[in-house]
């Protein structure tokens, strides 16, 4: 008898935790209106991790590019390991992405090969609303009054973009090795670093983090190897810059996403003191 009631006490156990496991990471779905088709709602595809204890903040975190890679952009990004991370800290996570992007609906235009100033800003300008209406949902949804963005590559770089223009909706901006197009650079008079120079001046709860070896910051690319001129513009303005060994990835770009145990300490703590 003893036995049978533990049975069926380690089968209890195990659905809930089967449970939990089905209800911690969930695919959600976002509308998105073009401005130009408001007329047309566009479905983008999204991922929710719920922590078991939540700490009453959301994490809104965002994309970066497919790195020239034309498979990638059927893939739906969930960043397992930093949603698994930050829920065992009582965050909420929620990942989108953005159009023609994942299992998203539309057109994926964002990335014209092209490095003429007025393209990129095309581009910036196509992701931003999009973020805008996540942001305003995402409030909605869960009840957040200010979320906490934090990004990759691009994701990184729209999230300064964005807590720049919009303080009063962010509580803190988390960069990961952001950047837009950092080959482009060196060929349209600093289009990335003039943009973020901008944000950072608008917004001070920010945390650049930078890896080393990274391919995107190298001298034939973004040009700042060594981080000279992102240190030196936090420092300017008043927010936080750290730099991280790469971890043993290949490329320092993917150490963020792929090794989070190398940032973890120093933003956790971090966030846990922002008001």
């Amino acid at each position: 008898m003893r036995c049978k009631f533990w049975a069926l006490g380690a089968l209890a156990a195990l659905g809930l935790m089967l449970s939990w496991a089905a209800r911690a990471e969930q695919q959600v779905f976002f509308e998105y209106r073009d401005p130009a088709r408001p007329d047309v709602p566009i479905k983008l595809e999204g991922y929710l991790h719920e922590p078991q204890q939540p700490n009453g903040k959301t994490v809104l975190m965002s994309h970066g590019s497919t790195g020239g890679k034309r498979e990638a952009i059927a893939e739906s990004i969930k960043y397992l390991l930093i949603g698994k991370m930050l829920n065992r800290e009582g965050y909420r996570v929620v990942t989108y992405m953005r159009k023609g992007r994942g299992k998203s609906e539309g057109v994926f235009t964002e990335e014209s090969g092209r490095c003429d100033r007025r393209s990129l800003e095309a581009e910036v300008a196509d992701a931003y609303p999009q973020m805008q209406q996540v942001v305003a949902q995402v409030r909605e949804r869960y009840g957040a009054d200010k979320l906490i963005l934090m990004g990759h590559s691009r994701g990184g770089f729209l999230s300064t973009y964005f807590a720049g223009r919009h303080p009063d909706l962010v509580l803190a901006s988390v960069n990961l090795a952001g950047a837009w197009s950092a080959f482009c650079e060196g060929r349209n008079g600093g289009f990335g670093r003039s943009v973020l120079d901008k944000a950072a001046s608008q917004f001070k709860n920010n945390f650049w983090a930078y890896f080393e070896n990274d391919s995107y910051f190298a001298s034939t690319t973004f040009n700042d190897p060594n981080y000279e001129w992102m240190s030196a513009t936090a420092a300017k303005h008043g927010i936080v810059f750290r730099k991280y060994p790469q971890n043993g990835q290949a490329d320092g770009h993917s150490t963020p996403t792929w090794k989070p145990e190398t940032w973890r300490a120093d933003v956790l703590q971090w966030l846990a003191a922002v008001q």
